[in-house]
């Protein structure tokens, strides 16, 4: 029988981990937006330990993902994730649903927040450079792919790397897979719309006039594109 996510993870808390300082339920399951093939995303920071763990387990019906972090650990991988700008430990233990908590869980939660909230580092000179020559590439390799298959990896890579760029330029976080798309859309829904649009354009009439003039017209205002001249 599956039982409902939050008490389904509480469970597999008060089994496993009955006296961490924290445990949060992360993800789709925490929204309320869970489906048939979702799973649990569950963070715990523990007293003692010394670095990042991670196990997936089988518990009430559900496939559960369990982060396991320290009180001496968890800032350098916070850390890791606002210089990466993608602070996706910092959403789960600040948005997500508080399975188990104590004061020490509790100073976890509020740096957090604080994270999120302080928000990214800006981009560089040399870092806006790095993204305007990778997309310029990828929009060449687009105009001349050798085989379908690198087509379709390429724009794969432009439509990604466009997403990070445009949030990372106007100082938003980012994420990976699915979630950079949703925070792109949340960003600007125009944007998204746009994106969707041309990327549809592409996989149905094989036409990529969109997703050039959509990346050429987030380049434009920070130099458009660059190649010859670009140094690392």
């Amino acid at each position: 029988m599956r039982l409902e996510p939050t008490d389904a993870a509480k469970r597999v808390i008060q089994l496993n981990y009955p006296n961490c300082l924290l445990a949060v339920l992360g993800g789709s399951a925490s929204r309320g937006e869970y489906n048939e093939q979702s799973d649990l995303d569950i963070i715990v920071i523990e007293r003692d330990g010394y670095d990042f763990s991670r196990k997936t387990i089988e518990a009430h019906g559900w496939i559960v993902e369990i982060f396991i972090l320290s009180l001496s650990s968890y800032r350098e991988y916070f850390d890791e994730g606002v210089l990466a700008a993608n602070p996706s430990l910092q959403r789960m233990v600040a948005e997500g649903t508080v399975l188990r908590s104590v004061p020490e869980g509790e100073e976890v939660r509020a740096a957090a927040r604080s994270d999120l909230n302080y928000g990214p580092m800006p981009l560089s000179l040399s870092d806006i450079a790095e993204y305007r020559y990778m997309l310029t590439e990828f929009l060449l390799d687009l105009t001349s792919p050798r085989r379908e298959g690198e087509k379709w990896f390429t724009v794969h890579k432009i439509a990604a790397i466009l997403c990070e760029f445009v949030l990372r330029a106007n100082r938003e976080w980012t994420g990976e897979g699915k979630m950079l798309f949703r925070l792109f859309n949340l960003y600007s829904p125009t944007l998204g719309d746009r994106l969707e649009a041309a990327l549809l354009a592409m996989y149905r009439e094989d036409d990529p006039a969109e997703l050039i003039a959509l990346t050429e017209e987030a380049l434009s205002p920070y130099g458009g594109k660059l190649l010859v001249g670009y140094e690392e």
